[in-house]
């Protein structure tokens, strides 16, 4: 029997994507988040006793990686070398080989996996091989080349794994890097695929495994709830165990506050109050950054966007989540309630409103409604500065734009009743 972790996407120092926050409380924690998960990654290593950590790509966040990161990467591994801990490491899309690294000594019993050509690495517990390593880094971020293709099952006599960045199954949330099916990996006749690029951890399939244990810290709103690595115990006759294992140092999570029924602003403060004291029990100790969506039709709907009074009301719930430790940053109050007015109605008035609204309505029901929009908003993202804090928009963001849109045209075409 033995035991090794499986972890992914570390992103070493990464920003977390749109987060501004005025507070240095919040603002460290930030920063060093990325870099708690990993070293929780190395803790949790040494105290399981485990034989080796798989990292299957993008240890970095960018090609160009700070010296920071990989000097901080070094002294992780060098912590499990003391300890007799062997790892194994492919780079991915964020991190290819031909991006810039600084000369380092990596400890003994690392092994990072070159670009070429497929390596097999054994692994040996007291004198005894129990196990094939199978690996391959991307050259360039623009990895074009069928990797899944180039790995044998060479070792059948031993518990074989193979370690790669890509996209099994097609994922729509990430670029689709490597392009493979589940039976594609299946046919190579190896009994564990370690796999990265995918941020939300999946088993894909159990004969043979394949999985990916997502990224050990949430970088966005969009990777809420727990992140970390997977325990993988194999037992004297192959058969596999999984355990996750939370690794994150700050909570992303999201949550709704709903203005029915409410009919002062008081009453919505002390609403979004008793809200961020639920998020910080539901953080588990952990530090929170979240959002609140105000929800529901209500007559406070029009007094809301009056002055900014989102914006005042987020200046309040910012700090009452400050008040106590461990924190809760409210970092968006998302305005997703509606006014007390029939859109049907509206939409089927035969004047400039309703035409505005049946438009949009058409629009939200293309089955292309993405490619529809992309035209206007992609001078955004194709702004080299902006691409380094804003994630493509996902299409439930798209359609959330689009409700406001229709809001907008309700304030300012509707006739006075």
């Amino acid at each position: 029997m033995f035991r090794f972790v499986h972890a992914a996407d570390l992103h070493l120092d990464s920003p977390f994507k749109g987060i501004t926050a005025e507070s240095e409380t919040v603002a460290q924690a930030l920063r060093s988040a990325t870099f708690e998960a990993f070293d929780a990654l190395i803790e949790l290593c040494i105290e399981r006793e485990v034989a080796f950590l798989l990292i299957a790509g993008d240890v970095y966040d960018g090609a160009d990686r700070s010296l920071r990161a990989q000097l901080r990467f070094r002294d992780g591994l060098d912590e499990l070398a003391r300890h007799g801990v062997r790892v194994f490491v492919v780079h991915g899309n964020h991190d290819p080989l031909d991006g810039w690294a600084s000369a380092i000594n990596w400890p003994d019993g690392v092994h990072i996996f070159g670009g070429d050509e497929v390596e097999t690495v054994e692994v040996e517990v007291l004198g005894k091989a129990i196990a094939a390593v199978s690996g391959i880094s991307y050259r360039n971020r623009r990895e074009d080349r069928k990797l899944f293709q180039h790995f044998e099952a060479t070792r059948p006599e031993l518990f074989q794994i193979g370690l790669l960045h890509c996209n099994c199954g097609g994922n729509t949330a990430h670029e689709d890097y490597v392009p493979c099916l589940p039976e594609d990996l299946t046919q190579v006749g190896l009994d564990y695929w370690a796999l990265g690029h995918v941020h939300t951890r999946a088993v894909v399939s159990e004969d043979p495994w394949i999985v990916y244990p997502g990224n050990p810290q949430g970088r966005s709103i969009r990777e809420t709830d727990q992140r970390g690595a997977f325990l993988v115990t194999v037992d004297d006759g192959g058969k596999v165990d999984l355990e996750f294992c939370p690794l994150n140092a700050v909570q992303w999570l999201a949550d709704e506050v709903s203005i029915d029924n409410h009919t002062t602003i008081d009453a919505i403060d002390r609403a979004l109050s008793t809200k961020v004291e639920e998020l910080r029990e539901k953080g588990g100790g952990r530090p929170v950054v979240c959002r609140l969506s105000l929800t529901g039709r209500g007559v406070l709907y029009p007094e809301l966007l009056r002055n900014d009074g989102i914006g005042d009301l987020l200046i309040r719930a910012q700090e009452s989540g400050l008040t106590d430790d461990p924190f809760v940053w409210v970092q968006e109050i998302e305005m997703a309630a509606r006014p007390n007015v029939d859109l049907a109605r509206l939409r089927d008035e035969r004047d400039l409103l309703g035409q505005a609204l049946s438009i949009a309505e058409e629009l939200g029901r293309t089955p292309t409604f993405s490619k529809e929009l992309h035209p206007a908003i992609a001078p955004l993202f194709e702004d080299s500065r902006t691409r380094k804090v804003l994630d493509p928009l996902s299409p439930d963001e798209l359609h959330r734009l689009l409700a406001d849109a229709e809001l907008l045209c309700v304030d300012l075409l509707a006739r006075d009743e």
